[in-house]
């Protein structure tokens, strides 16, 4: 594959691609051990109504997980995530998704990520287990997303 191709694959994710025309095209930023992003929910992220999707919401601390292990330096992919709802998350009205290590075992990161209203009241939350990649897997993923560590990209980041 040509590295126009490779750039478009890294650009196309559903959380954070900038070229997915559907996606929801987070911007994470690292501080203090932690991944941030805002977020502000919009009619075509509903579910029931008035609220977004819970899938969307699964979404978002997923990728908020994957960021926060990316911003270390480490690659890893979803093991196992449980996430529990609080509340629903309204539309139209921002949040922030916040993700960070609480537990690094070798093989398995334990992440937990949270979205947080801009009162900040905690709507949903999620633990992982994260299993981390290596050889050509490994290889493959750093060609592919080059240039988009979380340091790299904090200075763009800006609310959706």
């Amino acid at each position: 594959m040509n590295e126009e191709n490779q750039d478009s694959r890294a650009h196309y994710c559903f959380g954070c691609g900038q070229q997915n025309p559907f996606g929801l095209h987070l911007h994470f930023a690292i501080a203090d051990g932690e991944v941030r992003a805002p977020f502000t929910p919009k009619a075509e992220h509903q579910g029931f109504p008035g609220l977004m999707h819970g899938g969307l919401v699964a979404t978002m601390l997923d990728e908020a997980m994957g960021w926060v292990i990316l911003g270390n330096g480490v690659w890893a992919v979803t093991g196992k995530i449980n996430i529990r709802y609080r509340e629903g998350v309204p539309l139209f009205q921002p949040v922030t998704v916040i993700g960070r290590i609480d537990n690094d075992r070798r093989r398995w990161l334990l992440v937990k990520a949270e979205v947080r209203s801009a009162d900040d009241v905690v709507l949903a939350e999620a633990d992982a287990i994260f299993m981390r990649v290596s050889g050509e897997r490994q290889r493959q993923l750093e060609d592919i997303y080059h240039g988009m560590i979380v340091g790299e990209t904090a200075a763009a980041g800006k609310a959706d």
